[in-house]
């Protein structure tokens, strides 16, 4: 039978960068994929900015979703493996990317859309005191802390400077939604309000005859008159030639000696340049150092190659380096992607010759400009906002996958559903992967029990024991432990999965307190074409093996295999001595238990797989989850650690249960002591929960009292599968507090002491909850 993908890759798109022009490309992907077309989006800011949306977020009129689109789930929607990393190099003959920390990136062809930057280099001290408006993640990280400097200076009723080098319209807009934020966290009305003078200044230098060179003559008069009126100073014809610590130098056209200027911030706002880098790839650029590209949007040197947005340069079809301009490249550029992947002769694209400015000026109105006319007012503002967030709107709410809508909360409100029977209901869910694809510890038991294995003398554990590894002893000073985990893929990156898959695997022997010695591989790997195949094992395998060395473990052999999805696993060997094994029971009345990680990567990466899971919520987490608990382990066994398991599969509760039965031991959880990962409450409450949490929560019979706690979604986070969990242990009290700092410092800054044991000896185990 074969049940191979029925479309397996075989071509590879790469899209470097998360600009403008890739968001539509994503999108259109999504609603009309290419059969067997591989799509990676390369990207070092997936949080990715809309130009258009800054001035509204700078003065305080908008928040950040209204300026950041998500790229995690459109990438996701349109099945791409999204990939944050710089490219530090690329070979266009050999068809590599090279990024920076891992495995080198094929591709078949290539679409760059990087967008653009000022040019820092055209001025001497740009680069060391100075400010870009782009990246603008980092401007805005600066802006934060000029704010800051600003209201000090205020309180201390010193002058604040802001310095403006630039005449376009990112200048014009900067320095008027500047204004006016510095202004309002100030408690102060705008100077044309008032007509006095404050102590926050904001002064525009620039070369230009004119602000807004290339606009109209009467757009141009509009945004001086604005900003003379509001007390912002503009130098015309004043040529920057250098800029050191707190000043600037210029040069005013026919006027002699040079000037100068201080300010506490410079900002460079000036025109777009394109990166060094460039020019070590072998594509033809034009004489400012952009792609050089031909009416379909392909390089003119590279046919594999495809460039649009500010990047770009089309050739004997300039247009400005504009917003405006470059989110039009998107759907030719899709479009254009898609014939070439199949082989369809590619479509020109003319840009238009005059497009429609839109700018803030940051008190509530705007200008409006297109060729030779132009118009200002508050309606032109509106106007603006309206289109900005639309267009974030268009890229952000990315609607679930088909089979993803009957969610543990929908089912209250879903007539059809709530008839359901639990089993249709799971079935209508997507199925999770990671230790979410576990079978349930009731159904294994229930397998396990019936099962007659031979045994041997030097087998130290059963077939049905609850310890994190097997127990083999080979002599009086030492055991063998031996585990194995596998399981399919949470995430598109076989290189970052096989990390943590890694890690996850290491953590049964670290639980008990061994050290990991060697270990065998199991792969499969979706079938494709063989140069994909070997790219994605080359990456699961440089992913397992940078884990496994960094923990001195020797990898050993394994096993490979074709499949229609990728999934992965490891069997560890592990030594320990054996009077020092770390097992699940042993719990004493008065220990404290210890949590090293935080909880919620199920709900996480359920809501992940229905594309409601924000970017920044899963890097977070998959950050914890490639932090072994090898140190943890080696913590809480100095520190005397009575009892330990981790975290996985069958959630905290579920693990606790196999740490309590043994000894009938009472415990009871601080619910609001438990560490939770961003997001995960949010994931929680939206009803976003793992296709094993149904059958976890059947150990709330362990608890003496759920019906108080079980409306709250901390609650529901007992239950919650994880993958490369953290540990679970019990510390005598009197050690509590040195192993905390030992934990912290170790940089398991999450660990936290979740519960105590109570008593130990009464007849029936029981788990009780507490605030």
């Amino acid at each position: 039978m074969n049940n191979l993908p029925s479309h397996p890759h075989s071509r590879t798109l790469v899209l470097l960068g998360g600009g403008h022009s890739h968001l539509a490309v994503l999108m259109q992907l999504a609603k009309r994929p290419v059969p067997g077309l591989e799509l990676i989006l390369i990207t070092r800011d997936v949080e990715t900015p809309y130009s258009g949306a800054l001035p509204a977020y700078i003065t305080g009129n908008s928040a950040t979703d209204d300026l950041l689109i998500d790229l995690r789930p459109l990438a996701q929607m349109a099945g791409a493996r999204l990939i944050r990393a710089t490219v530090e190099r690329m070979d266009l003959d050999k068809k590599m990317l090279h990024c920076a920390g891992r495995p080198e990136i094929g591709f078949d062809f290539l679409s760059i859309n990087i967008g653009s930057r000022p040019d820092v280099a055209a001025i001497s001290g740009a680069q060391e005191f100075a400010i870009a408006v782009k990246p603008i993640p980092e401007f805005l990280r600066h802006w934060e802390r000029m704010q800051h400097e600003a209201a000090e200076a205020m309180r201390n009723q010193r002058p604040y400077a802001i310095a403006i080098i630039g005449g376009g319209p990112a200048t014009v807009e900067m320095a008027c939604a500047m204004q006016v934020k510095l202004y309002r966290n100030a408690g102060l009305p705008l100077p044309c309000e008032t007509g006095q003078e404050t102590l926050i200044r904001v002064i525009v230098v620039t070369s230009s005859d004119s602000l807004l060179a290339g606009f109209s003559a009467g757009a141009q008069a509009r945004a001086l008159e604005t900003m003379q009126s509001r007390g912002i100073e503009v130098h015309l014809r004043s040529r920057v030639s250098s800029i050191g610590q707190n000043t600037v130098h210029w040069k005013t056209t026919g006027a002699s000696p040079a000037d100068s200027l201080q300010a506490d911030s410079i900002v460079i706002a000036t025109g777009a340049s394109a990166p060094e880098w460039l020019r070590n790839t072998g594509l033809t650029l034009d004489d400012n150092g952009f792609i050089l590209v031909n009416n379909s949007l392909q390089s003119v040197s590279h046919s594999h190659v495809f460039a649009a947005g500010d990047i770009a340069s089309i050739k004997d079809c300039e247009r400005p380096r504009s917003g405006v301009y470059a989110v039009r490249h998107g759907k030719p550029l899709a479009r254009n992607l898609r014939h070439y992947a199949q082989g369809i002769p590619l479509q020109n694209y003319h840009p238009q010759s005059h497009a429609l400015a839109l700018l803030n000026l940051g008190d509530g109105t705007a200008i409006a400009a297109r060729g030779q006319w132009s118009l200002q007012g508050r309606w032109v503002a509106q106007w603006k906002d309206w289109i900005d967030r639309r267009f974030v709107e268009k890229y952000s709410r990315v609607p679930p996958p088909a089979g993803a809508s009957l969610l543990a909360n929908d089912l209250s409100q879903d007539p059809f559903a709530s008839k359901l029977a639990p089993a249709e209901v799971r079935q209508s869910s997507l199925r999770c992967a990671g230790c979410g694809a576990k079978v349930s510890s009731t159904m294994l038991r229930d397998v396990l029990s019936q099962l007659h294995p031979c045994t041997h003398s030097d087998v130290l554990s059963a077939h049905l024991s609850t310890e994190d590894a097997a127990m083999i002893r080979i002599d009086e000073r030492r055991t063998l432990l031996q585990t194995v985990d596998h399981f399919r893929a949470f995430i598109n990156d076989p290189y970052l999965f096989a990390r943590i898959a890694t890690v996850h695997c290491l953590s049964d022997i670290h639980a008990m307190g061994a050290t990991a010695h060697s270990a065998l591989a199991i792969v499969s790997v979706p079938y494709a074409a063989p140069r994909i195949m070997q790219a994605t094992l080359t990456e699961i395998m440089c992913g397992c093996t940078e884990v496994l060395n960094a923990h001195n473990t020797a990898l050993i052999g394994g096993h490979s295999s074709e499949a229609q999805e990728l999934s992965f696993g490891l069997s560890i060997n592990g030594f320990v001595e054996p009077d020092k094994v770390l097992r699940k029971r042993g719990m004493r009345a008065g220990d404290v238990l210890i949590l090293c990680k935080p909880l919620g990567t199920g709900t996480l990466f359920a809501a992940d797989m229905r594309y409601q899971a924000k970017q920044r919520w899963i890097e977070n987490a998959l950050v914890h989850m490639q932090h072994s608990n090898q140190m943890a382990a080696h913590c809480f066994v100095r520190h005397g650690a009575t009892a330990c398991t981790d975290i996985t599969g069958f959630g905290l509760l579920g693990h606790l249960a196999e740490m309590v039965e043994p000894d009938a031991v009472r415990v009871v959880i601080s619910m609001n002591a438990l560490p939770v990962l961003a997001g995960a409450l949010d994931c929680i409450t939206n009803g976003f929960v793992s296709s094993l949490q149904q059958d976890n929560a059947r150990h709330a019979s362990l608890l003496s009292n759920p019906l108080q706690f079980s409306a709250l979604p901390l609650y529901q986070l007992l239950f919650d599968p994880q993958t490369a969990g953290g540990l679970l242990a019990s510390v005598p009290a009197f050690k509590v507090d040195a192993c905390l700092a030992d934990l912290h410092a170790a940089g398991y800054r999450s660990a936290a002491c979740i519960g105590e044991v109570l008593a130990t000896g009464s007849n029936s185990a029981a788990v009780a909850l507490r605030e």
